[in-house]
């Protein structure tokens, strides 16, 4: 018994947290938003089955997809970790704070050392944070962190102070700007990556996207998209475009043969763009007036959340084919098209089947 006790003493001095506790059941759970079915195609199933047999995958949602519920849970006496967005509740970390288990087994929050200054915060508080993944992620940013913010709002009666990370990127700044604009009920604070905080309340709102899923409820997606575009002030601008999302300035997810793609792509009248050339801005405003968007697997389709209507063609090696963006794209209701090409290597740069190209672009196009 003694040296259980020594060792929790020294673990929590060293913020090492080797145990996580579930709140689904807590009492002060709040449901907002029950779960419900999501129905897929023999088309759109076989491609999800492709998905998982790729990468394979326990989630397979070829069986069914299955939105999950959406609430709120109010606790007292926590300790909030600023180097993860991770919530600490009598000694063991919260899952639903971090996601769900597969990304608490990765978490910065989760039976690793760190040496953090603890200081105590009074009031009522919530967190959006999700780090490491969302820490300049646009997908993670938009997927993941923003729709909890919808689900905080639904109860937002009194005043909340929501703790943001320090140094965040400036597109993730205007964002949450424009969808605090009307929301009088809640102030922003920054944590430090050394800093845990002891606070007396909090309110946790679950998060919305399931594991390896773009998928959002419409009503979230609706209001997300109209709130960036208001605060973007985009407007429409003469003929919709058809653009090919170029990585060849990546690290990694290359097209290797992507001049015989461009070569492809250039009778249909697609503009080759390089998202990093761009602001956020131009970046909403490109999609906003955007009718086909085509691109490798890569954090540009998320952008696709910013077209009116467009249809989604995606570049998929054979031995990695992720569902993230059709998914997506089935809650947006965009036709999705797919091509699978050859194995990729250890930077995932892959060829495209230019035979299984054609035929998708007649398909888009013809």
């Amino acid at each position: 018994m003694l040296l259980k006790k020594l060792f929790q003493i020294f673990s929590t001095s060293v913020n090492y947290y080797y145990q996580a506790i579930s709140v689904f059941t807590h009492s002060q759970k709040k449901t907002l938003q029950p779960v419900y079915l999501v129905n897929f195609t023999p088309e759109e199933q076989q491609f999800l089955e492709k998905c998982a047999s790729s990468l394979n995958y326990v989630v397979d949602y070829s069986l069914g997809f299955r939105q999950k519920e959406l609430f709120t849970v109010r606790l007292n006496n926590v300790v909030f970790l600023g180097n993860s967005g991770a919530l600490v509740w009598k000694g063991k970390v919260i899952i639903e704070s971090v996601f769900d288990l597969m990304r608490l087994t990765k978490s910065p929050a989760f039976r690793s050392f760190a040496l953090l200054k603890s200081k105590q915060r009074n009031g009522l508080y919530s967190s959006l944070m999700h780090l490491p993944w969302a820490e300049t992620s646009n997908y993670h940013w938009f997927l993941d962190v923003l729709p909890r913010l919808f689900v905080l709002m639904q109860n937002a009666t009194e005043t909340i102070t929501l703790i943001m990370p320090q140094n965040m990127p400036e597109f993730q700044r205007e964002t949450l700007k424009f969808l605090l604009a009307d929301q009088p009920y809640i102030q922003l604070a920054f944590i430090s990556k050394q800093e845990k905080w002891q606070l007396n309340s909090f309110i946790l709102p679950s998060f919305v996207a399931n594991h390896n899923s773009g998928y959002l409820p419409p009503s979230i997606l609706e209001n997300l998209r109209n709130t960036i575009w208001a605060g973007y002030q985009v407007t429409s601008t003469g003929k919709p475009k058809r653009i090919y999302i170029s990585r060849q300035k990546a690290t990694k997810r290359k097209i290797l043969n992507e001049e015989q793609v461009i070569a492809a792509l250039l009778p249909y009248q697609v503009e080759v763009i390089y998202a990093e050339e761009l602001t956020y801005r131009q970046q909403v405003q490109l999609f906003y007036n955007t009718e086909v968007v085509i691109a490798p697997h890569g954090a540009g389709l998320t952008n696709v959340l910013f077209c009116r209507q467009a249809q989604v063609l995606e570049l998929h090696p054979v031995d990695i084919i992720k569902s993230h963006y059709f998914m997506l794209s089935k809650g947006l209701g965009f036709p999705y098209f797919y091509t699978i090409g050859s194995s990729s290597d250890k930077e995932l740069n892959f060829q495209v089947d230019l035979v299984d190209l054609a035929f998708k672009l007649k398909q888009l196009f013809e």
